[in-house]
């Protein structure tokens, strides 16, 4: 029976694969030089996103694995999901202006005062719904960041996102295999541009390739059970592609150049166990392989994470992990009306392995009605 179920695993890698072999591109929706979720939860970047198997919530499994919307038994309202989050340039500048950091020209003098120093800082707000076997919600984020280069000069890279979605998950075999689906309606306005410090208007908006696409995305999860509960998860990422249109139901950019560049299929898959360490504690260990077929071309290492995380009875958690090269860590506390987290941890920017970190500190806040 177990060889049989493995059997299904390598069928569904094969058919994701070959999905994904006749789309080809290089922009993703994120900032890290990996593909990964469009939402960032503060309990999978504390482990580095090696979070497949983990997801307990709405968002989670809309973005990071729909299979776990399989997992979902009771109904719920999120209706206050924030995370707010800023990186270590901007909070070694950080001063009486520290407010300016979302207005390019009201933050401008404090970056020139600062050459070189990349300050970043964004927000995400996710309300959703779930309930067993069906989510659905409304992701909306920022991500901006700027560096003054010293020569008149100011670099701003800018990701504006507002993405409508659904999904739904099924168990089969008492739970031991789970299926998922999720749709989303990405709205994007993005760029990457140097400009003239002189140039009018300055804004993180200004320019920026705006438009709107569907994104599909599959998982998979295969849980034994028996001792330690194993795990194998995959994950199909915008299958098809993602097709950029000029249409965007939420206009985030002015004087936009076009529509954003199409998006490739990526593909994630992860090993697990979870292990009992009594008192109702146990701990997640979470292996995992991000974009199998290299649409990023990063290195093996780069793609490769391992995160870990203790939980004390279900209402304290300890999280630790390795990924892109970089340590992450964070803490989180869990009540039956909501969840509070505090991560550390890194994206890669540059154009390869550890080319370009950037340090970034993560708050989350979760508040649900029943």
């Amino acid at each position: 029976m177990v060889t049989v179920k493995f059997s299904l695993m390598g069928a569904l890698i094969l058919i994701f694969g070959t999905l994904g072999s006749f789309f080809a591109g290089s922009a993703w929706a994120r900032q890290d030089i990996v593909p990964g979720s469009r939402y960032t939860s503060a309990r999978a970047a504390a482990m580095s996103d090696a979070y497949l198997p983990l997801g307990d919530d709405g968002p989670s499994g809309l973005f990071y694995n729909p299979a776990t919307l399989g997992r979902i038994r009771n109904p719920q309202f999120e209706g206050l999901n924030l995370s707010l989050y800023a990186n270590s340039g901007y909070a070694g500048m950080f001063n009486i202006d520290f407010y300016n950091v979302a207005s390019l020209s009201g933050y401008l003098k404090t970056l020139e005062k600062n050459p070189g120093t990349f300050a970043g800082a964004g927000f995400s707000v996710i309300p959703s719904a779930y309930m067993r076997g069906f989510a659905f919600g409304v992701l909306l984020q920022s991500h901006l960041g700027a560096v003054a280069n010293g020569d008149g000069t100011v670099r701003y890279r800018s990701v504006y996102q507002f993405v409508p979605t659904v999904g739904t998950g099924i168990r089969l075999a008492g739970g031991i295999v789970r299926l998922g689906y999720s749709l989303q309606w990405v709205n994007q306005a993005s760029g990457d541009f140097t400009v003239l410090t002189s140039d009018t208007p300055l804004g993180y908006n200004q320019g920026l390739a705006q438009g709107s696409g569907i994104s599909h995305n599959l998982g998979f999860s295969l849980t034994l059970p028996i001792a330690y509960l194993p795990s194998l998860n995959l994950v199909g990422r915008n299958l098809f592609g993602v097709r950029f249109g000029t249409f965007s139901l939420l206009p985030l950019a002015r004087n936009s150049i076009g529509a954003p560049a199409n998006e490739p299929a990526s593909y994630d898959a992860s090993f697990s166990i979870q292990p009992k360490v009594g008192g109702g504690s146990y701990f997640n260990f979470v292996l995992e392989y991000r974009d199998i077929f290299n649409q990023s071309k990063v290195s093996a290492l780069g793609r490769a994470v391992f995160g870990a995380e203790l939980s004390l009875k279900d209402h304290f958690y300890l999280r630790g992990g390795w990924g892109s090269g970089y340590p992450s860590a964070g803490i989180g506390l869990k009540r039956k009306g909501g969840e509070f987290a505090l991560s550390w941890y890194s994206e890669e920017l540059g154009i390869g392995y550890h080319s370009l970190r950037d340090v970034r500190y993560m708050l989350q806040y979760q508040v649900r009605a029943f």
